[in-house]
Parts: C-alpha cells; structure tokens; sequence
C-alpha cells in the first residue's frame, strides 16, 4: 500500500495513579498493550492518536470530545456476505500474506505455497492442526465462513487471524482504527519476536465494535 510510511516509536508509561482506581484502563495498560513499537501519529488528526495504542494507554479516551475508537473482528472479516467490505480497502482475499506483511513464516507445509490473507484468517486451529477436508464456498447469497479451519498459525496461535483483521480495519477508511496500513504492517514486522502480546494488542484493537454492516 502506498501508505506505508513508518512513524516514530514510543512506548507505553507505567500506569499512573489514577489507573490504580480505573480497572478499563489498568487493563488497556497491561499485557494487551505490552508491544514495545508503538506508533506516536502526531501527522494524524485527531481520533487517530486517541484510537492508536499509544493513545488509549495515555488515557486520551476520556477528554470530553473523545471518539469512537472502532475495529471489526476476524469472525467479520471472514464471512461470505462481508467479502465485499474487503474492496474498499485495497486488498483482496487472494493477496498473499508474506507479500503483503513483507515476512516469509506463512507457507502451506502441505502445499509449499504461501497462504492467501483469507487462507490464514484460517489458522485458528486451537490445538487441531489438521485442516478440514472440504473448505466452504460462498455461492450467491451463501451465508457463513468464507473460509474453514486450514491448521494451526506456524508462529502463534491466532496472531496470523488477528493480524489480517487489523489490515483490514486499518485500510478501511470508515473503520476509526488509529493505524494506518503501513503503519499496521510495520507494527506487525517489529513485534514479531513478542508473538503472544502482539496477538493480544491486536486482539483489543479489533474488538473496539464494528462500524460497518
């Protein structure tokens, strides 16, 4: 995406005091949001540095003209009558995944062909990494997953599933997500080493509550 453009790192400060009495923000503060890069969007407007990381640990969230802060989840992302939601984002279910997040570890072991974003938003096997036989179809007006269980994540459980779900909610211009593509992209790159917090901080940031239908 030609927004790929990364921006200075800062990382989350230690809970104040009045995070001590505020138990929704010790939590935003706490292992969910333990990734070491995360972006300060001082080019951004407004809504995006209350919607980044950054910006909800620091409490931006509860100044008088706070924003909505929105991100769909994964289970939105995969289902057959939301495909169509992918368009205005740039990218397709086909798109490869390592092209796109720039990293090499999602290849298929059976096939030894990398996996598709949509083909990954499949590695939610939860132990069973065996993957389903017969995968679903989204025929005319079909209903249900796009796609069904293609194994277990080959870096962590569900980072892969979450990741292509924050792509997406950061590349869709009315999804108030606080991250841009690129930026998403490189956040992604840089906390790979921290596999399970990433997953967890990407996690928190989809399910903010989904703007679109």
């Amino acid at each position: 995406m030609s927004d790929h453009t990364p921006e200075n790192q800062d990382v989350p400060s230690e809970a104040s005091h009045h995070d001590e009495i505020n138990p929704s923000r010790r939590r935003l503060t706490g292992a969910a949001l333990g990734v070491s890069a995360v972006f300060t969007l001082a080019s951004r407007p407004v809504w995006a540095n209350q919607c980044s990381i950054s910006g909800m640990a620091s409490g931006n969230l509860s100044a008088p003209d706070k924003v909505t802060c929105e991100g769909c989840t994964p289970g939105y992302w995969m289902q057959c009558q939301h495909l169509d939601s992918w368009a205005a984002t740039g990218f397709s279910p086909d798109d490869v995944f390592n092209t796109v997040f720039g990293v090499t570890q999602y290849v298929n072991p059976q096939t030894n062909q990398p996996y598709t974003l949509l083909q990954v938003m499949g590695l939610n096997g939860n132990g069973n990494c065996s993957p389903d036989a017969d995968q679903p179809s989204c025929g005319l007006n079909s209903h249900g997953k796009a796609i069904g269980n293609m194994g277990c994540d080959p870096v962590s459980p569900n980072l892969g599933f979450h990741a292509v779900a924050a792509l997406l909610n950061a590349a869709h211009p009315n999804v108030n997500y606080g991250y841009t593509s690129g930026e998403l992209i490189d956040l992604f790159r840089n906390n790979l080493h921290r596999s399970g917090e990433l997953k967890d901080s990407l996690a928190m940031l989809n399910e903010r509550g989904c703007p679109l239908n």
